[in-house]
């Protein structure tokens, strides 16, 4: 996690920016936040590149397993739709929308090992208040599973970016949902994720952790 004073006149505060740990544990669970109610949130979700079908469908498989998984932990996400912003109609009306920018691209190719990725995602605040705007780093992403893809085909390699998105995407929502800034010792609300944070979805990974090692050790 970064802290950073603002660079550009409009924002005051930079944070709640995903970092990339490198590490092999699978993640802790989270306390539940006391006393957030539950409310159901449209996510609208814009690429900046354009994404295949089954990398959409893919990404929000991924974000609806989440959701489900985190209900207890995080319960401050409430219910929530996700639509596609390469999609939507003129004139749609939403109720308590979040918009969510993809950067870069989304699609997972084989690469080496890097050691120097950025932020993965962010949300601003503004006096005093975060925006209901998630930012998500698609090529930080890639470059972090880069070596689990070696081998891999498309819908594997689909499957793998997504739930990472997911993660990232599900990490900021929680800063909008509750507002608050602070970050927990493990779980989705992390400072900092490993490799293992960012697949803690994924049933082939849960099965057996060290798939992690021995991919990245490629």
């Amino acid at each position: 996690m970064r802290v950073e004073l603002p660079r550009r006149p409009r924002v005051p505060e930079l944070f709640a920016v995903v970092a990339f740990i490198l590490s092999f544990c699978l993640p802790g669970r989270l306390l539940a936040q006391p006393g957030v109610a539950k409310t159901r949130t449209t996510l609208i979700i814009f690429s900046e590149r354009r994404m295949r079908d089954e990398e959409w469908s893919a990404l929000f498989d991924a974000l609806k397993r989440g959701v489900r998984s985190e209900s207890t932990e995080a319960p401050a996400l409430g219910g929530a739709d996700f639509l596609r912003g390469d999609q939507i109609a003129r004139g749609t009306e939403v109720s308590q929308p979040l918009s969510v920018y993809l950067h870069g691209d989304c699609s997972l190719l084989p690469m080496a090992r890097t050691f120097s990725p950025g932020a993965l995602g962010w949300v601003w605040r503004v006096r005093g208040q975060i925006e209901p705007f998630i930012h998500v780093e698609c090529g930080e992403i890639a470059q972090v599973l880069g070596p689990m893809a070696m081998g891999l085909n498309r819908k594997r390699r689909d499957t793998l970016m997504g739930e990472a998105m997911a993660r990232v995407i599900l990490h900021e929502w929680i800063h909008v949902a509750t507002q608050n800034p602070e970050h927990a010792k493990g779980g989705v609300e992390k400072a900092q994720f490993s490799l293992a944070d960012l697949l803690a979805y994924d049933e082939e990974v849960r099965r057996d952790p060290r798939i992690l090692k021995r991919r990245w050790n490629l």
